[in-house]
Order: C-alpha cells, then structure tokens, then sequence
C-alpha cells in the first residue's frame, strides 16, 4: 500500500467525516482501534539496540495499518525511515537474485536519497555471494552514510515465497539481527519490521536461520465485543447494542467486516437489518470480500474438502489443509481438535458455495 495514498472521506454530516473501511488506515485515523498487538510491536521497537518485530495475520487484519503506525512512531523518535512494499517489485525480479539483491540495495539507497552505488560496489566485491554483497553495501556504505538511527519497514515480504532465493534473503535479515550482539555493530541502530501473511514456516527451510522466529512475533486477533463498541461509537452509534450483538454473531469481530458493516449504516447507505438479511449473498455488503475467498479456494480441491469438513463436523484431517485455511483466515482452532469456521459468515456462504 502507498503510505501517501488515503482512504476517501464521505461527509454525512457535520459532526462525522467517515472513512471507506478499504485500503490502509491513517495512523492518526479517529476510526482506528488499537489492539494489544499494537502495545506489543511498539514496546518492541523501544529497545536501544535495534529491535526486529513481525506482523503476522490473513488479509484486511490490519497489518498494513499497524505498520505505518509504527512508521509514524519511529519518526517521532528521529529514525530514518525506510519503507518497501514488495507487491512493487517485478515477478521477473522475484526469480533472478543477482537481479533481486541489486534492485533491493538500489531501492534502499533511493529511498535515503545518497548516491547509487551498486554496481560499482558489486564489481569491486566480486565473488562474494548476494547476500554478502548486500550486507557489506550496507555495512560499508549506507549505514555510516545515513549515521542516525535506521528503521526498515518491509510489507508483503510473503510475495518471495516461490523465488528460489528466498532462504537466502531472509537468513540475510536473520544475520542482521544476530549481529547486534556486537556491542560496536552498526546493526545496532538498525529496526526491521516485516509484514507477512503466509506463516513464517512456509518462507524459510531451516528456522534457525529465520529472521521470524527472533525478535518479536505479532498475532493480530479480531475485535472484542468492547472494541466493536468502541468502534460503533466512533462512528456515532449507528448501530443498537442489539445490533451490535447480531453484528458479532455473523462476523465474530472481523476487523474490516466490522468496519464495512458500520460504514454502510453509518453513512445510510444501508440499515443494520438490510445488512444482516444480506450478509451471506454474493452481491451483498460483503459480496467482494466473500468472493475472493470462494475463487482462491474453487480450483484447490484440498481447500474446498477441508472447509467442507470444517463446517460439517468441526474437524480438518489433513494437517497441511488446516493449516492453509487457518493462514487464509477462514478456520479457528477451537478447545482439543476442534476446528471452527471463523464466523458465522464464512459457514453459510462457503458451506452453500463450495458445495455447488
């Protein structure tokens, strides 16, 4: 997502300008609700010697909007900030890692706005692998150039999941983080937060060499009753503590389902009842949200058995199946070997369309 791009603003009236629930919120949004992970990733980057946190959770959590919150937080204490999304990179660039490790230290080296000095660093240190060239780019060259505290925010790291370099970028970051134990490293200046949906296990063979299980590891869970009150009230109470209670049985707290449902009532666009009648419709409330799910899932056959059997019998055999649709955000593990679909919502609308 573009940091600088905001979500559309609707004015309904003059005490409550609404925001659309899609795209990334404004860190200073008065519709944004924090949660315990936000308390967790911001302790986390207060350490004096450079702190490295990952911010883990399926599509339309928050993620994004977590991250520029603590963009915004690092710039207040007078880091660098340094912001990559990955969606922006070529998929030609994904499969070639000499191609790859250039275009991230040039991308780096824009964004701090200092000379372009990767290919002559390349050819000099010929003979060092990627990573090394990488790592010594930096080391050598941006780090003592910048000289204040550096902090790398990286979104969509997942979009490196099928390069054959992916092991060797992320033991890269891992080396990073190891290398702050040098009391005169200049790692030690150095935050990285990345932001990823596909679990951590899936991007890296050998966990000892991972840069997601060091450092701290940030779970966003959907909104309590209490925050989808809180958030009902933001938006001037659209919603009857009725409401409110029918709201979470359909969509259990679901961060932008929340948000939709109190969007549409809050600019009457629709009633509260007109948006639980229509819940579960292709071209209801959250008919595109609903969709995209159904056409991820329509040629997988594993995925389609494995939610039907989800919302048929509260259980997924396959290990591997479960923990796909746990990562797609679509199932919840419950007490034992329970398995739950995620709310109400996704039982009726997958258990009526995946069986078509």
């Amino acid at each position: 997502p573009d940091p600088m791009a905001q979500p559309p603003i609707e004015q309904v009236s003059d005490a409550i300008s609404l925001e659309r629930p899609e795209g990334t919120m404004d860190p200073n949004s008065q519709f944004y609700i924090q949660r315990q992970s936000d308390t967790v990733a911001m302790s986390a980057l207060q350490q004096q010697n450079g702190g490295t946190v990952t911010i883990l959770g399926p599509r339309q959590m928050g993620k994004s909007s977590l991250l520029f919150r603590t963009i915004a937080n690092a710039r207040e204490q007078n880091k660098k900030v340094i912001f990559l999304d990955f969606q922006q990179f070529e998929s030609t660039t994904l499969e070639d890692s000499d191609r790859f490790f250039q275009r991230f230290c040039a991308w780096l080296t824009r964004k701090v706005r200092l000379k372009n000095r990767v290919e002559a660093f390349w050819q000099e240190n010929e003979g060092l692998d990627n990573p090394m060239q990488c790592t010594c780019y930096l080391e050598d060259y941006l780090l003592p150039e910048i000289n204040q505290p550096i902090f790398l925010a990286m979104d969509e790291v997942d979009r490196l999941i099928k390069s054959p370099f992916r092991d060797s970028f992320f033991s890269m970051l891992r080396s990073w983080h190891n290398d702050r134990a040098d009391v005169d490293s200049p790692w030690r200046q150095f935050d990285l937060v990345m932001v990823t949906s596909t679990e951590p296990y899936q991007l890296i063979q050998d966990m000892d060499q991972s840069p997601f299980n060091v450092g701290t590891s940030v779970g966003l869970r959907d909104f309590s009753l209490a925050e989808t009150a809180e958030l009902n009230q933001r938006h001037e109470s659209p919603l009857s503590d009725a409401e409110l209670a029918t709201l979470m049985a359909w969509v259990n707290g679901h961060p932008y389902l929340t948000r939709k449902a109190l969007f549409l009532a809050a600019s009457s666009q629709m009633s509260a009842a007109e948006v639980f009648d229509q819940a579960a419709a292709s071209r209801g409330p959250f008919g595109g949200h609903l969709r995209y799910h159904l056409l991820r899932m329509e040629d997988k056959s594993p995925l389609v058995e494995g939610m039907l059997q989800v919302i048929s019998s509260q259980s997924c055999k396959d290990e591997q199946v479960l923990r796909r649709l746990e990562g797609a955000g679509l199932v919840q593990r419950g007490e034992g070997r329970q398995v739950l679909p995620r709310c109400r919502l996704y039982a009726e609308y997958f258990g009526e369309h995946l069986r078509e």
